[in-house]
């Protein structure tokens, strides 16, 4: 059974949090919410349903990770845990224990850590990893929070991950230091496995509209997914990409493909029976978690590149959680562990820096 979603949300507001951003912005305009006290059992626990906590978190931290796959030393700042979105893959389906998103309201413990992460040096930071950065923005005026922030420093580049079309209001802010980003599939994996997303005829327009008003935009091919028509719908995905996208407006792009923990699998039996993804063969991988076998994993990745490349030639193409044996097959090089990785990145060579 699936989630109904009718995007008619109830918005419950914990006393403690009365005198947050998100009340202020709520009474500027007009949006209708409940105050509520420390108990939350009556709230419905549905996709619908948005909690302000003032509960404490640490919020700006380096994305998690093993040292057996090459990973890129992406921070993250999770303001916000869950989403509208019922993608079938989603790991927020074993990881969180409420369907309902919660923000924290502490705005100003957020703004104080990514300052402080400023001071350590230059870091690429970004929303999305616990929730969609836009899907609720007209609500929760996150892109009001962030970008004030983030524009007046020189060494955070802020990223905007999403699988929405919400983009009006990041047209009312210089686009400097911030990217946004997508994450794509062929429209048949957007409607059997990204349930409430914006189409892939959405999302590609959004991000043209976004990189005609000067963003940069990125693109995430993560999770690939193996399908009967995987090589023609993701030729099409990607011909629609180029035709709309100026290479020039593309900061960098992530493949990676379809890897769950073991338990995730059933979670997708149960809920989605017709899901594509029960239809492939999986392996446990070095890191525990599962994965297309190791043939057919080279091979979406090859295919891709490939593709990419031959259209976008100067676009920068990183692997997400791959193995360095992946990188020297298809690429030609090894990364190397986080610091020494993110050196490739566009953001690491502005102004001859390094």
């Amino acid at each position: 059974m699936k989630f109904t979603n009718c995007w008619k949300n109830m918005i419950y507001v914990n006393k403690k949090s009365a005198d947050s951003f998100f009340v202020k912005n709520f009474e500027k305009n007009g949006t209708n919410f409940k105050f509520v006290d420390e108990n939350t059992d009556f709230i419905e626990n549905s996709k619908n349903n948005i909690y302000i906590t003032p509960e404490n978190n640490t919020f700006v931290h380096r994305c998690p990770a093993t040292e057996i796959y090459r990973c890129c030393n992406y921070y993250v700042v999770d303001m916000m845990e869950g989403c509208p979105f019922d993608c079938t893959y989603c790991i927020l389906q074993e990881y969180l224990n409420h369907i309902f998103i919660k923000v924290f309201s502490d705005t100003k413990k957020v703004k104080e850590e990514i300052l402080a992460l400023a001071k350590k040096g230059k870091y690429r930071l970004g929303t999305g990893e616990l929730s969609d950065s836009l899907a609720y923005d007209h609500i929760l005026n996150l892109t009001d929070f962030f970008i004030p922030i983030v524009n007046k420093l020189e060494n955070i580049q802020f990223e905007f991950k999403t699988k929405s079309a919400n983009i009006t209001k990041l047209f009312n802010y210089n686009p400097k230091n911030i990217l946004i980003s997508w994450s794509l599939n062929p429209e048949e994996i957007i409607k059997t496995e990204e349930y409430y997303t914006a189409g892939l005829s959405e999302r590609i327009e959004a991000a043209g509209k976004c990189a005609d008003y000067g963003y940069k935009v990125c693109f995430h091919f993560d999770p690939l997914i193996y399908y009967k028509n995987f090589e023609k719908g993701y030729s099409d995905l990607l011909r629609r990409l180029f035709d709309r996208i100026p290479e020039d407006s593309v900061e960098y792009i992530s493949i990676s493909t379809f890897r769950f923990m073991p338990n995730l699998l059933e979670t997708v039996r149960n809920r989605f029976e017709h899901s594509t993804l029960l239809q492939s063969s999986y392996v446990k991988s070095l890191d525990g978690k599962m994965r297309y076998f190791k043939t057919l994993r080279t091979y979406m990745l090859r295919f891709i590149t490939s593709k990419i490349k031959s259209e976008w030639q100067n676009v920068f193409i990183y692997y997400c959680m791959e193995h360095e044996s992946i990188w020297k097959k298809l690429l030609g090089y090894d990364p190397g562990e986080r610091k020494e990785f993110e050196k490739n990145f566009p953001f690491f060579h502005q102004n001859g820096q390094l």
